[in-house]
């Protein structure tokens, strides 16, 4: 009879554990941690911008990334550097995934 309290016990004490550690998790800092979160994923929803210069051929790429995870679309423009007009724009689905910064591998 001893064995099966001290296995009930021990049991219960587990469970109301697992309970605790579970609510708690859930409720995180708050407000704090959806302010945080919310300027994470602003931060991600910036475009990626890069500019090069070719001058000696007469023209420029401007190239950018925008959206994330299968949303995301790389666009490039050719653009002449005399006129400033668009010589070719190409906009292409990415179709990328978001990496888990704790499972990636660098």
């Amino acid at each position: 009879m001893r064995k099966n309290f001290l296995f009930v016990f021990l049991m219960m004490t587990m469970v109301a554990s697992m309970n605790i550690g579970i609510c708690s998790a859930n409720d995180g800092d708050g407000d704090e941690a959806y302010a945080e979160e919310q300027i994470r994923i602003a931060e991600m929803a910036k475009p990626v911008v890069r500019d090069l210069e070719y001058p000696e051929w007469g023209f420029r790429i401007h190239a950018w990334i925008t959206g994330m995870g299968s949303e995301t679309v790389a666009h490039v423009q050719v653009i002449d550097m005399n006129s400033n007009l668009v010589i070719k724009q190409l906009d292409r689905k990415c179709n990328y995934i978001d990496v888990i910064p704790e499972y990636s591998s660098n």
